[in-house]
């Protein structure tokens, strides 16, 4: 009988153990959910992203171009345009020498491709994942502008 009595007020000691961790671990979570529920912001809406990238290379331009678009499709993300500006090439004429004749001349030149990837509608967070995805992956010797354009609500003083 006793040997009963034992056990049984071994088990019920176990049971007020696993009770009051599970009181405290109940007690920390909803801590942690009031907290997360004040720190809760809203997010940025873009109207369009436009992100515009620059090279020496058409053929790089043009992979790089390929993997955009996949990359978009595959995130679920609306690239409503791709543009091709017309490029721009830079010329100097310099001496061949620095001490020869005026007639021994040549012309050196530099060539700028550009593309234009313009995406519409997007978040803050998707725009972020986006860049950050495409920028990792940009080629050597290409460079990369992006102009944002925010949605914005209008103060009530306009209103």
């Amino acid at each position: 009988m006793s040997l009963c009595l034992d056990i049984s007020a071994k088990i019920l000691n176990q049971n007020k153990k696993l009770l009051l961790n599970q009181l405290s671990s109940f007690a920390t979570s909803k801590f942690l959910k009031s907290e997360l529920n004040e720190k809760k912001e809203l997010d940025d809406l873009f109207k369009k992203v436009v992100v515009e990238v620059r090279g020496h290379d058409n053929a790089v331009l043009e992979s790089y171009k390929t993997f955009v678009q996949q990359a978009s499709k595959e995130l679920e993300i609306n690239l409503n345009e791709i543009r091709e500006p017309d490029r721009f090439i830079e010329r100097w004429t310099l001496l061949k020498s620095r001490f020869s004749n005026r007639k021994h001349m040549r012309q050196y030149e530099m060539r700028t491709y550009f593309r234009e990837f313009e995406f519409k509608h997007l978040t803050g967070s998707t725009c972020d994942t986006l860049l950050e995805y495409i920028q990792r992956n940009l080629p050597e010797g290409v460079a990369m502008h992006v102009h944002k354009t925010k949605l914005c609500q209008l103060p009530e003083h306009f209103s």
